[in-house]
């Protein structure tokens, strides 16, 4: 029988910070993923394009909402590097059988505090609190497969299985 899954939802999702579970998020805006370009025109080139660097991306950045500021976010301020780790269900439905099926997510973040955002004080409401951080290491692994993973100061850029900077590592003889 055929497979035919339909990636449905989040069903829900937790926050580890250097390995121990934060309660308390209310939602997380995951990090853009884009490419460094330059602009080539010029002889043999019929106009100008904006090409991507092999393997360099832009500053990525990721924000926490919380709920309350009483909750985690000022703990995050400490101007080290951290380790964020959201591991998430994923609900899909499997048409062939009609069953629903969870699949575990998980997005690895390096970063850095870039700063945290107060919210605001209303009676019975949330703050609204956020934490916004700026990565320099990312990996995505759904199923139990790594998917993608960048790591700035490393030279590493793999997507599905393929490190397209293991080249530039051997070039500058930092080994492949």
């Amino acid at each position: 029988m055929a497979i035919n899954n339909i990636n449905e939802q989040t069903i829900n999702y937790e926050v580890f910070v250097g390995g121990d579970r934060a309660l308390g998020t209310a939602s997380v805006d995951l990090p853009e993923i884009t490419y460094l370009t330059s602009e080539i025109k010029g002889a043999g080139v019929a106009g100008q394009l904006d090409v991507p660097t092999l393997g360099h991306l832009e500053s990525m950045e990721m924000t926490l909402h919380w709920r309350s500021i009483f909750e985690r976010p000022t703990n995050l301020l400490a101007q080290n590097a951290i380790m964020l780790s959201l591991r998430g269900a994923m609900q899909l439905y499997d048409a062939a059988t009609g069953i629903l099926k969870a699949l575990p997510v998980r997005i690895d973040a390096r970063c850095l505090s870039a700063g945290l955002t107060l919210g605001k004080l209303e009676p019975s409401e949330q703050t609204d609190t956020e934490s916004t951080f700026k990565i320099d290491y990312l990996k995505i692994t759904i199923d139990g497969r790594k998917e993608f993973e960048h790591d700035a100061f490393n030279y590493i850029h793999e997507v599905d299985g393929t490190d397209y900077l293991a080249g530039v590592r051997e070039a500058l003889g930092l080994g492949a």
